[in-house]
């Protein structure tokens, strides 16, 4: 790299000190710049200016190729603030994505925990619901509370609403039971 920097500094030299002009340096110049060499042209044109430092045309050339220099810089600038802030929002998204999934991760762990915990209590084994014809269990992945309700075609309100009903009739078979007399009947009277 350092060589090939070398080389054209001497082919800069070189030209330079053949330069006689304030156009001869002009044309060099503005030749490198169309070929988007803007140091060498940059360089060439100070050459010139120190040479002829009076000349508006290779003073207006050198202003014209830093003020383009700095605009470029500050779109580049723009561009780079704009990729950041891109990269910014994706790398949000990509975070809330990534919470999501998470708490549904330990929402669907709660649920099967909760339906552990409520078997558990009821002293019920779970029954496997799919079994092949040897009569062993199928993996199937765990289904949550909303899928099994969908499956039954219940809203969660009505499933919710069955379980009350459930609970209430059982409360009253149990007042029910204890109301029942602890008095033998009186067998001289009828029993309804």
């Amino acid at each position: 790299m350092n060589k090939i920097a070398l080389m054209i500094w001497l082919l800069c030299g070189v030209s330079l000190a053949m330069a006689q002009s304030p156009a001869d340096f002009f044309n060099r110049a503005a030749n490198e710049y169309i070929y988007k060499n803007e140091k060498i042209a940059l360089n060439t044109l100070d050459a010139g200016l120190a040479k002829y430092p009076g000349d508006k045309n290779l003073q207006n050339l050198k202003d014209k190729i830093n003020k383009e220099k700095q605009q470029q810089d500050q779109k580049n600038k723009q561009q780079q603030e704009e990729q950041n802030k891109k990269e910014q929002q994706e790398k949000k998204e990509q975070q809330e994505q990534q919470q999501k999934e998470k708490q549904q991760q330990e929402q669907s762990q709660k649920a099967e925990n909760d339906k552990k915990s409520d078997e558990k209590d009821q002293g019920q084994q779970p029954e496997p619901e799919d079994t092949d014809e040897q009569g062993k269990e199928i993996d199937q992945p765990p289904q949550s509370r909303g899928e099994k309700l969908e499956d039954m075609n219940l809203t969660e309100e009505k499933a919710r609403m069955i379980l009350e009903a459930m609970k209430n009739n059982e409360i009253q078979y149990i007042q029910q039971n204890r109301r029942k007399a602890t008095k033998k009947p009186d067998s001289d009277k009828p029993d309804w």
